[in-house]
């Protein structure tokens, strides 16, 4: 699927925001920050606030509703680009919350125009946010041209050593580079892909059975489509190396055989890895949400229009 420019990145809540404004950087494009918290709105970049008024504590459904009530504001800043790129945190309130009224909105726009997002799933130890995780993955990969997902759940089960504020670092930086490639490659996978990588130590080799490894937290090889490993500042890296891992991902996925070495540039003196990895069947994350396989998507109890939230004003602060 091709990625025409002009691009638009749009940040959404906390960690959407910090991971657009990186990436943005490195595509060097236009960025978008969208939160309910004034906090995520820093520097100089074009910002909505989703106001909940006087909502101290409201939930994904409440944001949702004033997010849809911003709609006017959000398609305003979404004219006059190809591609619209998406970063959110579904582990977070206010990213399941906005991040799907944000990519119908852009799918609503233009027939013609592209939205890739960019999602972090959530540890599933966090057992009040994996549902609604779910249920927004669903409604954002509706809306999108592509998707392409992290999940902190899989990076921890390999890296059960780490803290969760490294985990955090590791994946934020991994979303953000390979925003930056893909958006600088033109191309992506159509549909899910989910995005593996490793906490970088032992070199390239290591942390590419690492990815892999991350991978089969998810799915099995055989249900993998198309796979590319993306070796950053693969320069020091020597050929044989590279040759190794690159026989050795078409040996993985054999019953393809779509599967390839990428050499990109980084900063870093480090060698990092990213695996990313586009799937035809269900991954994990459709467990997460187990009435989906009941309760058809005509019956479903997420509407998009939250009209069943309605804004009713009181004299003491509300609490939800």
């Amino acid at each position: 699927m091709a990625i025409e420019k002009p691009i638009l990145v749009i940040g959404i809540g906390g960690a959407g925001s910090r991971i657009a404004r990186e990436a943005c950087k490195a595509i060097n494009s236009e960025c978008v920050l969208i939160s309910n918290d004034t906090k995520d709105l820093v520097g100089s970049f074009s910002s909505i606030l989703i106001n909940p008024k006087s909502w101290v504590n409201p939930s994904s459904y409440k944001l949702r509703f004033y997010a849809q009530d911003s709609a006017v504001r959000i398609r305003s800043v979404l004219r006059g680009f190809n591609t619209v790129v998406v970063v959110a945190n579904l582990a977070g309130r206010g990213g399941s919350a906005i991040a799907p009224v944000v990519c119908r909105l852009a799918k609503e726009e233009s027939n013609s125009k592209t939205v890739v997002s960019f999602v972090i799933m959530p540890f599933k130890f966090e057992k009040d946010r994996v549902f609604q995780a779910a249920i927004s993955l669903k409604r954002v990969r509706e809306a999108s041209d592509a998707t392409v997902v992290i999940d902190n759940e899989a990076f921890l089960e390999n890296n059960p050593e780490l803290s969760a504020e490294e985990c955090y670092q590791i994946t934020n930086r991994a979303l953000s580079q390979t925003i930056g490639l893909i958006c600088s490659g033109t191309y992506t996978y159509s549909d899910l892909s989910l995005l593996c990588t490793s906490n970088n130590i032992g070199g390239a080799e290591f942390s590419a059975k690492d990815s892999v490894a991350m991978l089969y937290q998810n799915a099995y090889a055989g249900s993998v489509k198309s796979a590319m490993l993306y070796v950053m500042g693969g320069k020091n890296v020597p050929l044989g190396l590279l040759n190794s891992l690159f026989n050795t991902l078409q040996e993985i996925f054999k019953d393809d055989g779509n599967a390839g070495v990428a050499i990109a540039e980084s900063n870093s003196d480090k060698t990092t890895v990213h695996l990313l990895a586009s799937f035809d069947e269900t991954t994990r994350f459709d467990a997460y949400d187990p009435l989906s396989r009941i309760i058809p998507n005509r019956n479903v109890l997420d509407w998009d229009d939250m009209d069943c939230s309605p804004d009713i004003e009181m004299a003491i602060t509300n609490l939800e």
